[in-house]
C-alpha cells in the first residue's frame, strides 16, 4: 500500500498529521480507514530510523550533516536555536514543529528571531504545506527529549557568578541591538503574510472565513443538489462527453460534496482532484469512500494557498456562479486556477457565461416589498422605502409580467476574462413587447459548456426555476410603456470597495438614477 502525503511532505514520525490531510488515496482499499493507515505507519519503525539518518541541511546556513541529530546540535550551538526549549516554552506538538520548519524555510528568518520569540507566530495553518520535502519534516518532535546534546555535565553547568552576570548582560545588549531590527522585520513579515493571505482579488483569510463557513452546513448543499437544472446540466456536460473526458486529469474547484468529482470519475477521467476550504470536505471524503470512487483525491484548503498533487490539469470544472452570476466573487478563484493550473489547450467547464436584464411590470412584487411601507397598520413608514429598494430582491418572478425583450449586458469567455470582470457598463435599449407599468428590471444569467455534446442552462424567468432565482431591481418611479417602444437607460456594475465578494449597481432610466448593493 502506498499513501501519498504530498500536501504535507511527511513520513512515519509525523503520522499524526494524517488527520490534517484531507485526501482519498486512489490506491487505498475500501476496507481501510485513516486509523488503519496511521497504525500501519506507526508500526514501521525501520522507516523511521532511516528517515532520522537522512542527510540534513541546516535551517539557517548551507552546512549539511549526516543526520538530523547532528543538525540539531549545530543549530543549537552555532545559531542559538534550541528546539527542545521552544517545545517546552510554547507547548509545541508535531504540527507546530512542522509549521515552524516550513515557516523558517519560506520566510528565511534570522535565528535571533526565534531565540527572542515571545509568541509562536509561525503557528498558522498555511505553514503545514512545505515548499518541498526535507528530512526536518520527518523528525519525531513530540518524543524529543533533552538528550546528550541538550544536557551538559553538572560540572560544566556550574558557571561562576561572574560568568552568569556577563552572559545575561550580553543577552540584554544583544536584545537592545536587535530591537529596532526586530520591529522592522516583524512589520515586513506581517505585510508579507497579509499579501500571502490574500487571493488574486485581495480577499484575506480573515474576511473570507464567513464565506467558507456559509458552505459548511448541509442545508446550502441540499439546496444546490436539489436544483435539477444545475446538477443535471453538470452531469450531462460530463457524462454525455465521456470521449472528451476519458483519460484526462480533472481539477474540481470548490468541490463541496464532491458530486462533480464523482461525475468526472464516472465519465472516465484518469485522476480527479477536488479542493474546498469549507468543513463540508470531511463529509465529501466519506461520500467518496462510501461510493468506492478510487481515483478522486480531496484536499481541504484555499486554492491560492495550496500545493496540489500535480501542477497542471486538462480540465477544470467548477460550479462557481452566484446570484446574478457574479455575486460572491468566486470567479476570481477560477481565473487563478486557469492561470496557474490549466494545461495548455485545457478546457474550463463551464467556459462561457452571460448576464441579461429584462423589463418587468408586475404590481404584486412592487406592492409587497415597496408600497408596503407606505401604510403599515395605519403608520407611514415610507422612510424605509429608499433603503429597501437599494437591496436587490432575490426572487422567482412571473414570466407573464415581463414587458420587454432581454438585453445581454455582459458575455464572459472564461478562458480570457480578466480580474476586472465585475466592472462594466452597458447602454440599455429595452424593446417593449407589452404595454404596462415598468416597476423593475430583472437580472439573470446563462451558462454554456461548449463541448462535442454542448450543454447550456438558463436562470431566466422563462426557464425552469433554479436556486439562483432572479435578481429584481425595483424602480422608485415606475414607467408607463407601450408595445414597440424602446426604453433606454444605462446599467453600471462594479465590485464593492467594502467587500470584494459583493457588487454595486447603478441604473439610470427615465432621467432617474438608482443605486443598488448586492451583498
Amino acid at each position: 500500500m502506498k499513501l501519498q502525503l504530498f500536501s504535507l511532505g511527511l513520513t512515519v514520525s509525523a503520522a499524526k498529521t494524517l488527520q490534517h490531510v484531507i485526501k482519498c488515496e486512489n490506491e487505498m482499499s475500501n476496507s481501510e480507514t485513516l486509523d488503519d493507515v496511521a497504525d500501519w505507519l506507526k508500526q514501521d519503525s525501520d522507516e523511521e530510523e532511516m528517515a532520522n539518518n537522512e542527510p540534513t541541511t541546516c535551517l539557517f546556513c548551507a552546512e549539511t550533516f549526516p543526520c538530523i541529530e547532528k543538525a540539531l546540535e549545530h543549530v543549537k550551538k552555532h545559531h542559538n536555536v534550541d528546539f527542545y526549549y521552544l517545545k517546552k516554552k510554547f507547548h509545541m506538538d508535531q504540527y507546530s514543529f512542522i509549521k515552524l520548519i516550513n515557516f523558517i524555510r519560506r520566510e528565511n528568518i534570522e535565528p535571533d528571531r526565534l531565540h527572542n520569540a515571545t509568541e509562536s507566530f509561525w503557528d498558522l495553518e498555511m505553514y503545514l504545506k512545505p515548499k518541498e520535502y526535507e528530512s526536518w519534516l520527518t523528525y519525531d518532535y513530540e518524543n524529543m527529549e533533552p538528550e546528550s546534546h541538550y544536557k551538559q555535565n553538572d560540572e560544566k553547568e556550574q558557571l561562576s557568578l561572574e560568568e552568569i552576570v556577563k552572559k545575561q548582560r550580553d543577552r540584554l545588549e544583544q536584545a537592545a541591538e536587535h530591537l529596532t531590527v526586530m520591529n522592522a522585520t516583524v512589520t515586513r513579515l506581517l505585510d508579507k503574510e497579509d499579501k500571502k493571505a490574500k487571493s488574486v482579488n485581495g480577499i484575506s483569510h480573515r474576511s473570507d472565513s464567513h464565506y467558507f463557513d456559509s458552505y459548511s452546513h448541509f442545508g446550502i448543499h441540499h439546496e444546490m443538489l436539489a436544483d435539477t437544472v444545475r446538477t443535471n446540466s453538470y452531469r450531462d456536460a460530463l457524462l454525455k462527453n465521456k470521449s472528451f473526458i476519458k483519460g484526462r486529469n480533472v481539477l474540481d474547484v470548490g468541490c463541496g460534496t464532491a458530486i462533480l468529482s464523482i461525475f468526472a470519475s464516472q465519465a472516465g477521467a484518469n485522476k480527479v482532484v477536488g479542493i474546498d476550504n469549507s468543513e463540508i470536505i470531511y463529509h465529501a471524503i466519506g461520500i467518496i469512500r462510501k461510493n468506492n470512487v478510487d481515483n478522486v483525491t480531496l484536499i481541504k484548503g484555499r486554492l491560492e494557498d495550496t500545493v496540489l498533487p500535480q501542477e497542471k490539469y486538462d480540465i477544470i470544472v467548477s460550479e462557481w456562479m452566484g446570484y446574478f452570476l457574479l455575486f460572491e466573487g468566486m470567479l476570481d478563484t477560477i481565473i487563478y486556477a486557469r492561470d496557474n493550473h490549466l494545461a495548455s489547450q485545457g478546457k474550463l467547464l463551464p467556459n462561457r457565461c452571460t448576464m441579461s436584464v429584462v423589463g418587468y411590470g408586475g404590481d404584486e412584487l412592487f406592492n409587497q416589498y415597496v408600497s408596503f411601507w407606505d401604510n403599515v397598520f395605519g403608520i407611514d413608514m415610507s422612510v424605509m422605502r429608499k433603503e429597501v429598494m437599494q437591496e436587490p430582491l432575490i426572487e422567482l418572478v412571473d414570466a407573464e409580467n415581463i414587458l420587454t425583450e432581454p438585453n445581454c449586458i455582459a458575455d464572459f469567455n472564461l478562458l480570457t476574462v480578466g480580474l476586472n470582470y465585475p466592472n462594466f457598463a452597458y447602454d440599455l435599449e429595452l424593446l417593449c413587447t407589452k404595454g404596462g407599468t415598468l416597476t423593475a428590471l430583472v437580472g439573470y444569467f446563462d451558462t454554456y459548456f461548449d463541448l462535442p455534446e454542448p450543454v447550456t442552462f438558463t436562470t431566466s424567468p422563462y426557464g425552469k426555476p433554479t436556486h439562483w432565482k432572479q435578481v429584481v431591481f425595483f424602480i422608485a418611479k415606475p414607467i408607463r410603456v407601450k408595445p414597440g417602444e424602446i426604453t433606454k437607460g444605462r446599467i453600471l456594475c462594479r465590485r464593492s470597495a467594502k467587500n470584494s465578494r459583493s457588487l454595486e449597481f447603478v441604473i439610470e432610466i427615465a432621467e432617474e438614477k438608482y443605486f443598488y448593493y448586492l451583498d
